[in-house]
């Protein structure tokens, strides 16, 4: 880890730096990530995009900032529902699990994806990348308990013709 994502992550962890990431850094991001073509966030380059599902109740596109992670896989990225630790499962978890299909801009112009929410082995394998990515995971996996936080593979859909 770079000096500054360990510097950030330090900040991410603390009081301070949680109620940034849960109330700042979403209206920071929806004007930073469109404006520099999915590159820059609130918590640094290549980190967060902007990820637009279909609501499960009403059908509308929501648009929500979510920290991405290459997934070392395969070209798909994982997305985390932590909440930030909160007890419930964020709402673009459940637009994820009703309507698979969303739109994501991340390091590069909007692309369209699909969703699949991971299970057993593939899981763990995901939730080990994704804590070292971000020790503050683990601590809003236990704080969240015992709700299992979801963990999404967005794989890019081909363009059709």
């Amino acid at each position: 880890m770079r000096l500054d994502e360990a510097l950030f992550e330090r900040f991410a962890m603390s009081r301070a730096g949680y109620r940034f990431m849960l109330h700042l850094a979403p209206r920071l991001d929806k004007v930073l990530i469109p404006r520099t073509k999915g590159r820059l966030s609130s918590a640094g380059f290549d980190k967060v995009g902007l990820v637009t599902t279909t609501g499960a109740k009403s059908g509308k596109p929501r648009t929500q900032p979510l920290a991405l992670l290459d997934d070392s896989d395969s070209d798909a990225l994982l997305a985390i529902g932590s909440n930030y630790g909160r007890p419930s499962h964020p709402a673009w978890s459940a637009n994820l699990l009703a309507h698979p299909e969303c739109t994501i801009e991340f390091k590069g112009p909007p692309a369209r994806y699909r969703a699949e929410l991971l299970t057993g082995d593939a899981r763990d394998s995901a939730w080990a990348r994704i804590v070292d990515f971000y020790a503050g995971y683990e601590s809003y996996r236990t704080s969240c308990a015992p709700r299992e936080i979801r963990v999404f593979r967005l794989r890019p859909v081909a363009a059709g013709p």
